[in-house]
């Protein structure tokens, strides 16, 4: 396994981009006319005489298989006509130089607005695809963490092991502006809970406001690079966090459209809660001792966390209650 550094640098870096049209040109016998980059990795591809694609290239480090698997998630999505991208062709990956290549259909969408009324929308969203059965393969593959590090890939635990390795890469080397924020985070670890033993459900690992198109036929959800079978309050949780505390009621109201939480997903929901700040965090914290352009380390804020939790499960227990 290559230092967790080493592939943090490769994220933001990801060279062999300019390669990228010669490589598609190749590989599909299309012209492209140019590109832009949309993300880290992530490019808009105009071609000539067809619409345009969006190319992911991956870090290094995610084998074929992986993207192949992700390409089979946007089939299942399809085929249960779930919004989401759409594989270019029946053949969309690829591989450049040791990093995979996919290919989808570019969305005409602007950036999804957030109101009550659209923060609904997410959380029925959401509600519906944790819903949807599950297939033989790719689409019951571990879920629930991020997908930036290969190495850390799966369920919610792996999350938790990606912002310990983080801490533990910076051991010895910690310089006493950040010693104070690298020891609170050491001892903050143990309070994320992985949600195993949970409900499982096929699930997006990072369904926010930022991953959502407002497209012409509505709402749709992007990056699917990590999906598959997993706790659903992991996924739950991350929306929950993105909206903040005075907004949970909003994402429940859609999100309970499809079915209520158990009494033990919301009893352990503060614990599962900490995971997305836990590994945002450590992130931080490994940025800002490594490279002077970053200061902003933090450590997260349990009061937030805990409110979070709180009106999560004051929502959802009144709904029960009520029937």
């Amino acid at each position: 396994m290559p230092r967790i550094g080493t592939v943090i640098r490769d994220v933001y870096r990801r060279p062999g981009a300019e390669e990228l049209p010669r490589h598609l040109e190749r590989r599909y016998g299309i012209r492209v006319a140019a590109t832009t980059k949309l993300d880290a990795g992530v490019f808009k591809v105009e071609r000539h005489g067809g619409p345009a694609w969006v190319a992911r290239l991956s870090v290094l480090g995610r084998p074929l298989a992986r993207t192949e698997g992700h390409a089979e998630v946007l089939r299942f999505l399809e085929r249960r006509e779930f919004p989401a991208e759409r594989c270019a062709g029946p053949e969309p990956v690829s591989s450049l130089d040791g990093r995979t290549v996919l290919v989808t259909e570019y969305i005409d969408g602007r950036p999804w607005p957030g109101t009550p009324a659209t923060r609904r929308k997410l959380g029925e969203m959401l509600g519906r695809l944790h819903a949807l059965p599950t297939e033989p393969g790719p689409t019951e593959r571990p879920a629930g963490a991020l997908h930036h590090l290969p190495e850390y890939e799966g369920y919610p635990s792996q999350d938790l092991a990606a912002a310990a390795a983080l801490l533990a890469d910076l051991e010895g080397r910690v310089p006493p502006e950040h010693r104070r924020t690298y020891e609170s985070l050491q001892a903050l670890l143990a309070r994320g809970d992985d949600g195993s033993g949970l409900p499982e459900s096929f699930l997006h690992p990072d369904p926010v406001r930022s991953n959502v198109l407002a497209a012409p036929g509505g709402p749709v959800l992007i990056d699917w690079t990590g999906a598959g079978r997993g706790p659903r309050i992991a996924s739950l949780a991350v929306l929950l966090t993105n909206v903040g505390p005075q907004h949970v009621d909003e994402v429940l109201a859609g999100y309970h459209a499809h079915g209520n939480l158990t009494v033990e997903e919301l009893d352990r929901l503060e614990g599962v809660l900490w995971i997305r700040h836990l590994w945002l965090a450590c992130w931080r914290c490994w940025l800002a001792v490594v490279s002077s352009k970053v200061n902003k380390a933090f450590v997260p804020d349990p009061v937030r966390i805990a409110a979070v939790a709180s009106k999560a499960r004051a929502v959802s227990r009144e709904r029960q209650a009520n029937g």
